[in-house]
């Protein structure tokens, strides 16, 4: 009977210490799912958010995507413009040139049209940006990609005077100094964009090149055309300031910009 009595109880403590250990290994496994996800979270959190109200893809089933073409077939220049830039300001001039490096020899084939948020994409970090001074909210702060908009301006200038017709166009909400006031064109990914159509009869190619402080904007031809006699002119009344473009004496574009 103590026999009996004994095999009984280290049978029961044998049972419980089972019972423990796989309580326990729950309880680790349970702790170990929980870290994991806490720790993806986290790791998530750091990345840039990829939540953005422009889609990419949405945009281009309007206006198709456009390609690089460095070829020798546009060898007539019917537009350029240049803005200066500071080369002491290292990280906004990197992200000048990464711009630039993305639209430089971009073509623009007769009758599309040429968005810049589409064609230049997102501004993160692993596409190059860097942080440097940006327009929000009314102020002047850090933000990624800051400058960008001194390249669509810049843009925005070289196709004036080339006749393009310009489709979309805001002005920054202060004044800027790389261009006239009144003159800029900026831009923001989930918000605001520039973009003009190529309505000139050829085919066209961009070029830009950013080196010792000038930025430069060519638009060139594949085929010889006249673009008349160009006019661009701004004026100011009273806040406002009215830029007008007439072509051969005729006005055939009109903007105006408010700064604060």
């Amino acid at each position: 009977m103590k026999k009996l009595i004994a095999i009984t109880c280290v049978f029961s403590v044998i049972t419980a210490c089972l019972c423990a250990c796989s309580a326990k290994n729950e309880q680790e496994t349970a702790a170990s799912e929980i870290t994991s996800e806490s720790t993806t979270a986290a790791v998530e959190t750091t990345i840039e958010d990829l939540e953005t109200t422009f889609n990419e893809y949405e945009t281009r089933k309007v206006y198709e995507g456009l390609e690089k073409d460095n070829s020798s077939l546009y060898p007539y220049e019917i537009a350029s413009y240049t803005s200066n830039y500071k080369v002491s300001e290292k990280e906004r001039t990197e992200n000048l040139k990464t711009a630039a490096q993305t639209l430089d020899y971009i073509k623009i084939p007769d009758g599309q049209t040429f968005s810049f948020n589409q064609t230049v994409g997102k501004r993160t970090l692993t596409g190059g940006y860097s942080t440097a001074k940006v327009i929000e909210n009314d102020e002047f702060v850090d933000g990624l990609g800051g400058g960008v908009c001194q390249v669509s301006s810049t843009i925005f200038e070289a196709a004036l005077y080339a006749n393009m017709e310009i489709v979309e166009r805001t002005n920054h909400t202060l004044a800027i100094s790389y261009v006239p006031m009144g003159g800029d064109a900026t831009v923001q990914w989930n918000s605001r964009d520039f973009k003009f159509k190529n309505t000139l009869g050829t085919d066209i190619m961009m070029t830009i090149s950013c080196n010792n402080g000038k930025l430069t904007c060519k638009l060139w031809s594949k085929d010889k055309i006249s673009i008349g006699n160009i006019k661009v002119d701004i004026t100011k009344n009273g806040d406002k300031y009215i830029l007008t473009r007439t072509v051969n004496g005729v006005q055939n574009y009109k903007t105006t910009s408010v700064y604060k």
